[in-house]
C-alpha cells in the first residue's frame, strides 16, 4: 500500500512539474519512525542535472521551526524561561513602545503576537547588520497592541535569534548547527547561504518568465544580503527567520525528531513538555479556508502553523525566498511527516504535494490539490497586484505634477529605514531604494507609480510626495506593508544642512 502511494506520487509530481513550469522538487515522507520516501524529481538546474534526495534547497521560513526548537534547547538546559521578558535577558533591548519593550517574551515573538508588523523593507536589501537592525527596532512603529493579534514579521525571529546569541554566547548559526543539526545527523544541511554554493549538488533559483505569472522558467540570482561577508563568517542578519539550507535526506531526520517528541537516539534533546509548547496554538490566524476549506481553526504556535485538517491536528510551515518555495508538515495522529521544496519563486506546488500526501494516508481522494492550488496561485498573483495598486486609487485623469520633475529628486530618510533616493535623468524619475532601482511614472497629482518590482511588491507601488507650507517638496511616503493599522512610511527630504 505504502509503495503504491509513493510510486504514484512520484509519477504525479513529475507530471505536475511540467504543468507548473517548475524545474524540480525535493520530497521526503516519514511515517512510524521510518523514511518512506527521500528523493528529488526533475532537474535541479533546469538543464541536465537531476535532483535527488541529497540536493540542497533553501528552505527559507521553514527555518522558523528550527529557531523555536533552538530556544527550547536553551529552556531544556535551564538557561531560558519562555515567559520572562526579553528585556531582562538583553538590557539594551528597545522597541517603539515602552510597555511592549518591558513585557514581551520569547513566547510572544516566536508566535508573532508582539504587535510588530513586517517592516520588510527596513531589513530586506538594506545592508544593515544584525546589531544595527536590533538598534533600529526603537524607530519602527508597532501596528497593534501586544498579544492583540497575529502579525507575521521576520523581525520577531531576528529578536529570537539575538536572544539565543545572548544566552548561549555563540553566533546563532553556530548554535543551530552545533546544538541541533549535528545531533540529528543533518550533515548535508547548511546555516550559511555561502556554504551551499561550492556544493555541486544544489538547486538553482528560478522564477517564471514574467513575475507574478504562472508560465515560463528563467534563472534568477540567489537571495543575498549586502551585510553578508562569507570571508568573515558573517551570515544573513535575519538568519533566525530563514537561513537553513537542506535536502530531503536531512529533513527526514528533522521530521522523525519532532514526531519522536524531541528525542534523538537515547537523548531527550528537548523536554517533551517543551515540544508540546512548540506545537500549542498561541494566536488565531483566521486564514485557513481561503484555498483549503478542509482546514479550520487556523492558528500559529511557536514556529508552526496549526490547523484542524479533516479532523486531525496538522502542523505546517511554509517558506519562500528568491527562487524557492517550501513546506514542512506533520500529522502527529498518523505519526506522519512531509517536507517538500521546489526551486521556483512564490509557488504553491509544494503545498499541493503536501496536501496530496496527507490525503493519501488519510485515504481521502475528494480533492485535486494540484488543480485547486494551481488556480489559487494564479489568483494570488492577481490579488497581490490589485492590493498594492489600490493604495493609489483610480488615477485622476488630466492631472499633472505640481513641480518640475527635477525638484522631486533627492535623498529621503525615515528612522529605521535606509534612505530612499529619487533620481532625475533624461526627463524621468527613478527610484533607488535598498537594492532595487525602478522607473517611476506619473500616477496623478504628486503621486508616482513604480514601473518594476520592489522586492516582493509588484509594479504599481504608489509613492506620494508632500510639500511644505511654502510649496517645497519635503517628503515622500509609501505603504510598505499590508497590516491593518500600519500607516504609510514617511521619508523626509534631506537638504545640504540635513533633513527638513
Amino acid at each position: 500500500m505504502t509503495q503504491q502511494i509513493t510510486e504514484r506520487l512520484r509519477r504525479k509530481v513529475e507530471e505536475e512539474l511540467k504543468r507548473w513550469d517548475v524545474p524540480s522538487a525535493s520530497l521526503c515522507i516519514v511515517k512510524d519512525g521510518e523514511t518512506l520516501m527521500s528523493c528529488g524529481c526533475g532537474l535541479r538546474d533546469n538543464a541536465q542535472a537531476p535532483a535527488d534526495g541529497r540536493t540542497l534547497y533553501q528552505i527559507a521560513s521553514c527555518t522558523k521551526a528550527f529557531t523555536a526548537a533552538a530556544a527550547a534547547i536553551l529552556a531544556t538546559e535551564g538557561k531560558l524561561d519562555f515567559d520572562k521578558p526579553v528585556l531582562e535577558y538583553i538590557p539594551g533591548f528597545r522597541l517603539n513602545d515602552r510597555y511592549a519593550t518591558e513585557n514581551l517574551t520569547i513566547r510572544d515573538f516566536l508566535s508573532h503576537r508582539s504587535g510588530l508588523p513586517r517592516h520588510e523593507y527596513a531589513w530586506y536589501g538594506t545592508g544593515f547588520g544584525r546589531e544595527e537592525l536590533m538598534r533600529n527596532l526603537k524607530d519602527l512603529p508597532l501596528s497593534a497592541p501586544i498579544r492583540y493579534r497575529f502579525q507575521y514579521s521576520n523581525f520577531n525571529y531576528l529578536i529570537a535569534g539575538a536572544l539565543i546569541e545572548e544566552l548561549s554566547g555563540m553566533k546563532f548559526e553556530d548554535f543551530l548547527s552545533e546544538k541541533l543539526l549535528k545531533p540529528l545527523g543533518m550533515e548535508r544541511s547548511k546555516v550559511y547561504f555561502a556554504d551551499m554554493y561550492p556544493e555541486p549538488n544544489h538547486a538553482q533559483a528560478f522564477d517564471h518568465t514574467q513575475e507574478y505569472t504562472m508560465e515560463g522558467i528563467r534563472q534568477i540570482d540567489f537571495y543575498t544580503s549586502p551585510a553578508i561577508d562569507a570571508s568573515q563568517r558573517v551570515g544573513d542578519p535575519t538568519a533566525a527567520a530563514g537561513c537553513v539550507v537542506s535536502c530531503a535526506e536531512d529533513m527526514a531526520k528533522w521530521l522523525k525528531f519532532l514526531l519522536n517528541r524531541g528525542k534523538v537516539g537515547e537523548k531527550q534533546l528537548i523536554r517533551e513538555d517543551l515540544i508540546d509548547l512548540l506545537f500549542t496554538p498561541h494566536a488565531d490566524t483566521g486564514d485557513g479556508g481561503a484555498y483549503a476549506p478542509q482546514r479550520s481553526m487556523t492558528s500559529y504556535a511557536l514556529g508552526w502553523q496549526v490547523y484542524n485538517f479533516r479532523g486531525h491536528r496538522m502542523l505546517e510551515h511554509g517558506g519562500n525566498i528568491n527562487g524557492f518555495s517550501s513546506s514542512t508538515a506533520l500529522l502527529p495522529d498518523l505519526d506522519l511527516g512531509v517536507f517538500v521544496s521546489v526551486n521556483m519563486n512564490a509557488s504553491l506546488l509544494a503545498d499541493a504535494i503536501v496536501q496530496t500526501v496527507m490525503d493519501a494516508f488519510l485515504k481521502t481522494e475528494d480533492t485535486d490539490w494540484f488543480e485547486r492550488l494551481y488556480k489559487a496561485n494564479g489568483d494570488l498573483f492577481v490579488s497581490v497586484k490589485e492590493f498594492f495598486a489600490a493604495f493609489g486609487g483610480e488615477a485622476k485623469q488630466g492631472t499633472h505634477p505640481s513641480h518640475a520633475l527635477a525638484e522631486y529628486a533627492g535623498d529621503y530618510e525615515a528612522p529605521g529605514y535606509r534612505r530612499m533616493r529619487i533620481l532625475y535623468q533624461d526627463e524621468r524619475l527613478t527610484l533607488d531604494f535598498n537594492t532595487f532601482v525602478v522607473g517611476l511614472k506619473h500616477h496623478h497629482y504628486d503621486s508616482f507609480a513604480t514601473e518594476g518590482t520592489v522586492g516582493e511588491m509588484p509594479p504599481g507601488l504608489i509613492l506620494t510626495f508632500g510639500t511644505s507650507g511654502a510649496g517645497e517638496i519635503v517628503s515622500v511616503s509609501a505603504t510598505l506593508g499590508t497590516e491593518p493599522g500600519l500607516n504609510p512610511i514617511v521619508f523626509t527630504k534631506k537638504t545640504e544642512e540635513g533633513s527638513l
